[in-house]
């Protein structure tokens, strides 16, 4: 059996922001972390506890907390105990899917609290009508 990731699950979820629409600054810093809690053997499975949050330069937070299970090659609880770190293969699996999750419930929340969105947005450029039909 190859590396599993499943049951991710959101146990909590916070939205606030501190200042008024009109009140904000021109430059807006979104840091990210993402926290391991805790991890515990679950059968065949490991349950990995975690902590995201966007913190929004002196606008808002968000945090999100959650779950999920994970079956990979290894047995890393008792190494989660020790030294409070994943292994490297585990660990960029891990974060990418709880990243994953949470990014798209952090963006929901900043709009409906009308924070910016917590990832940068594409900056699309208008080509000439004339470059797109091939006549310039």
């Amino acid at each position: 059996m190859g590396t599993v990731i499943k049951d991710l699950e959101i146990t909590s979820i916070e939205g606030k922001r501190f200042s008024q629409i009109d009140a904000r600054q021109q430059e807006i810093r979104i840091d990210q972390n993402l926290s391991i809690l805790d991890v515990r053997k679950e059968g065949e499975f490991q349950r990995v506890f975690y902590k995201f949050v966007s913190t929004f330069s002196g606008l808002g937070n968000i945090s999100v907390e959650g779950s999920l299970l994970y079956s990979g090659t290894e047995d890393f609880e008792l190494k989660w105990k020790k030294s409070k770190e994943l292994p490297e293969g585990a660990a960029s699996e891990v974060q990418g899917a709880i990243f994953t999750s949470s990014i798209v419930e952090t963006i929901t929340l900043a709009r409906d609290l009308r924070l910016p969105p917590p990832v940068p947005m594409p900056n699309l450029q208008q080509q000439k009508k004339k470059d797109i039909l091939g006549f310039g």
